[in-house]
């Protein structure tokens, strides 16, 4: 542990964030941010390859990760406000468990973040069409409870066990009381920091929340996890305590929805980002296709390479994990533009240069649903399955869909992660069903291929006609 003092970090998101020398929390956490597998998080950008269409989208997980710690001790405040007006002596241990997740959440990013895990997963699918994919969550657990490093040590240190609590707050999917609210709920600690932090390193004038309201007006009330008004089961609900809104703070409640949707339609899904993260996920796999096979040397990259050594069959260990972030993985990406594969020479230089595959959206104009649309679709995945082996990462296709808000039992929402609207009487409405605003966002599907050839695309797209733009 360092010595006791008080640190201060500024933030542009939160103004001066400050690790008080008489608080053990924040004097642990202090130590934790200045573990080496923290100081990794320095090397991993918060949104990957958003820079690519927003310069200013240099932000770190590092930074991310700290805000996210700062604004989780707003929540417990919350949490002990709502309690005592209640009358309930709050649970410190608990505080202090969800604190620490809530700085260690992110700690398993791997670099180019989500795009990284995509390309792992598939590497791993081709090995083995059993293998299930594996989530930076569980690298998270992993780094967290890994005997002998640095972190699990200062936690050991400062408490035997709370290392195991940590690790299963961060990987539970139902919660167990208020306090996983704070790092897996409708306003955790996690996205209340990056809707605000995102928004102002992209330089985006959509996604604005009134974070002081929100904190102000958050509740903590019971509800039902299972969330199943049609259950049969005679044996009462079990009631979990999550955080609510009260009535009073509709439309903030309101603009959070919209703030997310924004960002994810207009940041996170952008075409251009997509692009990038389909083109690197094809380098990364074309990459350890070579590397399998024996074929090494034709990927320009040298064996010694952590790269090389993580992609390599039994090489995915933590310790090798731990030695990943951007700027490696830019440094291996350089190297391949010269490689002597000309599939990952032709990839890897493109992403080096900017020199990206052309898009086709095709939701631009008429619409996921028309018959135009589906004969496009249909003649570009049978180019795609035609293509011959040199050319298979010719055309890249991304998926993906987006709504406002998942209601209780839509696919995408856990019920712990609802919107709920508490009035006077303490009674509880989910907000789609309080509010004109939300329910007026239809769902959003996202479908586009990325071209190598332009001529391709506007040829599939207007066979025996005009080409596109």
């Amino acid at each position: 542990m360092n010595e006791a003092r008080t640190y201060r970090l500024r933030d542009p998101v939160h103004g001066l964030i400050v690790f008080e020398y008489n608080n053990s929390i924040d004097q642990l956490a202090w130590s934790l941010i200045n573990t080496p597998e923290f100081q990794r998080l320095r090397r991993i950008k918060q949104l990957g390859v958003s820079e690519f269409v927003f310069p200013g989208a240099t932000h770190t997980r590092f930074a991310h990760c700290i805000g996210v710690f700062h604004t989780a001790r707003r929540l417990v405040w919350v949490i002990d406000r709502d309690f005592a007006k209640k009358g309930i002596e709050p649970d410190k241990y608990r505080e202090k468990v969800s604190l620490l997740a809530a700085l260690l959440h992110d700690i398993g990013h791997g670099p180019f973040s989500h795009a990284f895990e995509h390309a792992y997963d598939a590497v791993r699918h081709a090995r083995d069409p059993k293998a299930e994919e594996k989530s930076h969550e569980e690298w998270t657990a992993e780094i967290i409870l890994r005997p002998g490093g640095a972190v699990w040590k200062l936690l050991d240190q400062h408490q035997p066990g709370i290392a195991d609590e940590i690790a299963q707050l961060l990987t539970a999917k139902n919660p167990k009381d208020i306090y996983h609210s704070i790092v897996s709920s409708s306003f955790d600690a996690d996205r209340l920091d990056y809707l605000q932090r995102d928004r102002l390193m992209t330089g985006s004038g959509a996604g604005v929340i009134d974070f002081d309201w929100l904190i102000d007006n958050l509740a903590v009330e019971d509800i039902d996890p299972a969330a199943d008004d049609d259950t049969d089961d005679e044996e009462p609900a079990m009631q979990t305590p999550s955080f609510c809104l009260r009535e009073r703070a509709i439309q903030a409640a309101e603009a959070f929805v919209l703030a997310r949707w924004h960002l994810y339609s207009q940041v996170y899904l952008h075409k251009t980002t997509r692009c990038v993260e389909a083109m690197i996920q094809a380098t990364l796999t074309r990459f350890a296709e070579l590397v399998d096979c024996g074929k090494l040397k034709t990927t320009g990259v040298p064996k010694e390479h952590p790269m090389v050594v993580f992609f390599t069959k039994k090489g995915d260990t933590l310790v090798n994990y731990l030695k990943l972030d951007d700027t490696l993985a830019w440094s291996a990406i350089s190297m391949m533009a010269l490689a002597s594969d000309a599939a990952l020479s032709n990839l890897a230089s493109r992403l080096v240069e900017r020199r990206l595959f052309k898009v086709l959206d095709c939701d631009s104009g008429l619409g996921m649903d028309s018959e135009q649309t589906r004969r496009t679709v249909k003649r570009v995945r049978a180019a795609a399955l035609a293509s011959p082996e040199s050319a298979k990462f010719s055309i890249l296709e991304d998926g993906v869909s987006l709504s406002a808000y998942g209601p209780v039992r839509s696919d995408e929402n856990q019920a712990h992660k609802r919107i709920m609207i508490v009035d006077g009487n303490r009674n509880l409405k989910e907000i789609n069903d309080r509010s004109h605003v939300v329910n007026a966002i239809e769902r959003r599907t996202f479908l586009r291929f990325f071209f190598e050839d332009a001529n391709e695309r506007d040829g599939l797209k207007n066979p025996g006609g005009q080409n596109g733009k």
